[in-house]
């Protein structure tokens, strides 16, 4: 017979130990009877509990149950799915994601992988270099305005951060010294 998974309405304390005992990578889904998304996201989260029961553990927490647990995750929207593994957060993604993410996650996980941020997609980088060069020609425009050159130029990093090997390399620094790594 295979576990379903399970709903969760827990304090801080209880979260935490309970975290600490199991043995499975864990992807908390923190949801809400009204939130549209979530119920979205549901059906397809309780078929992969099922398809990886025994590798992969998904705890359901309501979040109109669970206030001072979602304050104490520091959880502002849902849902959001935060991934445990040996009782430490390793991965927080917030808004609903398509089943295919949802499912390399699961795979990624039950196979001892660790799993990575989805990333923005190429429509989003677009626009994003595309706001970036727009003010920072406005600001070249206007007699070389620093504060628009600036902002253009931190636009388009964003469009491409991700992807950059030296940011990669100095937030791996910089988790290693916040004991994060």
């Amino acid at each position: 017979m295979i576990a379903a998974p399970s709903v969760y309405i827990m304090d801080s304390q209880t979260f935490f130990e309970k975290l600490k005992q199991n043995p499975n990578p864990v992807v908390v889904d923190l949801w809400a009877p009204w939130c549209g998304p979530c119920k979205m996201v549901k059906p397809i989260l309780e078929k992969l509990a099922h398809e990886y029961a025994g590798r992969v553990d998904l705890w359901q927490i309501n979040a109109d149950d669970n206030q001072d647990l979602l304050r104490e995750l520091k959880v502002y929207g849902i849902p959001t799915l935060i991934i445990y593994r040996n009782g430490k957060e390793t991965l927080r993604q917030v808004g609903a994601k398509p089943a295919a993410a949802l499912k390399s996650l699961f795979e990624k996980l039950a196979n001892g992988d660790e799993p990575t941020p989805a990333g923005l997609s190429n429509m989003d980088r677009f626009i994003r270099m595309g706001a970036g060069l727009a003010v920072a020609a406005i600001g070249w425009a206007t007699h070389a305005n620093w504060i628009l050159l600036v902002l253009g130029g931190v636009l388009m990093f964003s469009a491409i951060y991700d992807r950059c090997p030296i940011w990669r390399a100095l937030t791996n620094q910089f988790k290693k010294l916040n004991g994060q790594a």
